[in-house]
């Protein structure tokens, strides 16, 4: 049986074989993966991973992946660093694609960020935004974004 590491990584396009049938079902999705990493690091980077995982695109591409996802001690990890070095440089990512990865990064990393590209993000990604923020400030109550 192989381990749950290269399953994920064929699962996910990190490896040549293909999960299919039952082994499938064992495997982990690239987002639970990363939940599962964020939960023993710092708050800030369980809401930049929640952020990112809610988005439901960005993970989806190539070109993030690459930038973000890193293998560590056998498990998949951020590279805040290596996605803040290449995210300018991947083709065709929207305004709203680079403004989210900008205020995901700076959640990340806690650096600044320019809170004049909140227009471009979308009503679904600022409110992964407002929620990661609220969670930083101490309050998984607020539901920024969803009907009352």
């Amino acid at each position: 049986m192989k381990r749950r590491a290269d399953l994920a990584d064929a699962a996910n396009g990190f490896g040549a074989e293909p999960v299919v049938g039952e082994s499938a079902a064992l495997c982990p999705s690239l987002g639970e993966l990363l939940t599962e990493w964020a939960q023993h690091r710092a708050p800030r980077e369980r809401a930049a991973v929640a952020a990112l995982v809610s988005d439901g695109e960005l993970l989806h591409r190539d070109e993030i992946r690459t930038a973000l996802i890193a293998k560590q001690h056998g498990s998949m990890a951020c590279d805040w660093a290596r996605l803040t070095r290449r995210h300018l440089l991947i083709p065709d990512l929207t305004p709203s694609d680079r403004a989210f990865l900008t205020l995901v990064l700076a959640i990340a990393q806690r650096t600044a960020a320019p809170l004049g590209q909140l227009d471009t993000l979308g009503e679904h990604r600022l409110a992964l935004v407002l929620r990661a923020l609220a969670h930083l400030g101490g309050s998984d109550s607020i539901t920024a974004g969803e009907p009352t």
